[in-house]
């Protein structure tokens, strides 16, 4: 064995290993333990459903982490042996484990910057869902085909992430129509309002906004209806969107609106 790990060796009290397992022990259950109160107030308390969650996965990273670093502190014969010691297998881990250390630092980055939070509907790359955990090394995404991703933390330094909801429950929608140049504008406008509006998922206290354009999409000039609109909750934006034009093929048979042959 060489002086260098013959002196770490010996900074080590071995009569404090019961000790420092119980303070990870006593971690993990005040961590589940919160876990699972957070889970009933959230049901107990709806429109607070992902203040809740934020602030429990803010607790819980800080309970996890302080914890661990108290463990290890605690197997130390003096705090400068631990400070030294801790100094000097921390620049190794980063060295030896860069991109554990990277994802890591990134966690406390993302955590603490709030750039997108738990229960936010995020787009990363080609990754698109709702944010179920953000952890030390890692963040969770749940797809809209209900996939679970493990993206390291890492990765959002490199890379723009998109939050359509920015930690509120309402996030907007947006919804596209196609009719032909000739139809009544005015007559569409109205009926596409009027199925927004008509659907249980709309947050009506948010604007509803109806915008044109013309676009050229192969040999045929088209008028695209852009409905942006206000869901509830992130939950409801594949719904609101098939709810949506569902009536509008209705409403537009009904009142005879000209669109393209093949549909919209």
């Amino acid at each position: 064995m060489n002086s260098n790990a013959y002196e770490i060796f010996t900074a080590f009290d071995f009569s404090r290993f019961i000790v420092s397992l119980t303070v990870l022990a006593i971690a993990i259950f005040l961590a589940k333990t919160f876990k699972v109160f957070s889970s009933r107030f959230a049901k107990a308390f709806p429109d607070y459903r992902l203040r809740i969650e934020q602030a429990m996965t803010m607790v819980n990273f800080v309970l996890i982490v302080g914890s661990i670093a108290l463990a290890v502190f605690l197997l130390f014969r003096s705090k400068e042996a631990a400070l030294a010691i801790a100094g000097s297998i921390g620049l190794a881990f980063a060295i030896g484990a860069k991109d554990v250390a990277a994802s890591i630092l990134s966690g406390f980055i993302v955590m603490f910057d709030r750039s997108f939070r738990v229960g936010d509907r995020v787009r990363f790359g080609d990754i698109y869902g709702d944010v179920v955990s953000i952890g030390v090394r890692s963040t969770r995404i749940r797809t809209l085909d209900d996939s679970i991703v493990t993206v390291p933390n890492s990765e959002f330094m490199n890379s723009p992430v998109t939050s359509a909801n920015a930690g509120d429950l309402d996030m907007q929608v947006e919804v596209f129509i196609y009719v032909r140049p000739d139809s009544d504008l005015k007559i569409v406008e109205k009926l596409v309002r009027e199925a927004a509006v008509s659907s249980r998922c709309v947050y009506l206290e948010k604007p509803i906004q109806v915008l044109f354009r013309d676009e050229i999409i192969g040999n045929m000039l088209l008028t695209r209806v852009c409905l942006k609109a206000y869901v509830l909750e992130v939950i409801y934006e594949k719904k609101f969107e098939s709810e949506v034009i569902e009536r509008c093929h209705q409403a537009f048979k009904e009142h005879k609106i000209n669109h393209p042959q093949g549909g919209y």
